[in-house]
């Protein structure tokens, strides 16, 4: 680590330096960081810098306090950053989360040939689950309802193996699932024969039937219209 200048913040420079150490030096998840004296030398900074520094790391998910041993690096995991990069890009403003619609439409279009190739019976069954608890919450239970449409999207899309696909959908979903939905409710019901027709395709191992299907979930609704709250 080399001394920190006094331009930026004095965190935000350590951050960048520790993260840097990390980097160069090739720290797998479980590997400790040296001591805080150590860093705080090294750095030229207070104690309470460095720790503003650590706790904004920890923040990230990146690195984690352990007693009796130090800071010791994670595992780095996409979902921490995808989900917080889009709350804190969301919070509050109707359109960023319309325009995460139509980027989760095109993520799912894209890749649904690839889905459709991987997907095997036990993930059907999944599905089937899926619109299980759809029915029996669709008019009791809006939360309930839109955790079951959520997993049904991602068991899709899962045997693909695509950590980051994988990672910004789930992001998309955690800023989609309490969007004004008060508003979405009433339109639940009409969403699930669409997602009947897909596991449909799926059975009858028609890809042209199933691309047909996952297009006409997505041509109308939320994912085209900017005032609507319509699930379908």
């Amino acid at each position: 680590m080399k001394p920190i200048k006094k331009e930026d913040k004095l965190y935000i420079q350590a951050f960048r330096e520790i993260r840097s150490y990390i980097i160069r030096n090739g720290l797998k998840p479980g590997d400790l960081l040296p001591t805080e004296q150590e860093m705080s030398r090294t750095l030229g900074v207070s104690r309470n810098v460095l720790r503003e520094a650590i706790k904004s790391m920890e923040l990230m998910g990146m690195v984690q306090a352990c007693p009796g041993r130090g800071t010791e690096v994670k595992e780095f995991s996409l979902d921490f950053v995808f989900q917080n990069v889009l709350f804190f890009n969301v919070a509050g403003e109707d359109e960023p989360v319309r325009e995460m619609f139509g980027i989760r439409k095109m993520l799912e279009l894209s890749y649904m040939r690839q889905a459709f190739r991987a997907l095997g019976s036990s993930e059907v069954m999944k599905l089937h689950d899926c619109i299980r608890l759809m029915h029996e919450t669709c008019h009791t239970d809006s939360l309930a309802f839109t955790e079951a449409d959520r997993e049904f999207h991602m068991t899709l899309f899962r045997p693909l193996g695509n950590s980051v696909l994988n990672s910004l959908m789930d992001a998309i979903w955690a800023v989609d699932t309490g969007f004004e939905l008060e508003k979405k409710s009433p339109h639940l019901a009409s969403t699930i024969s669409k997602h009947e027709d897909i596991i449909r395709a799926l059975e009858d191992y028609d890809y042209r039937a199933f691309a047909r299907a996952m297009e006409m979930h997505f041509s109308s609704g939320k994912y085209t219209a900017s005032d609507s709250f319509e699930e379908y």
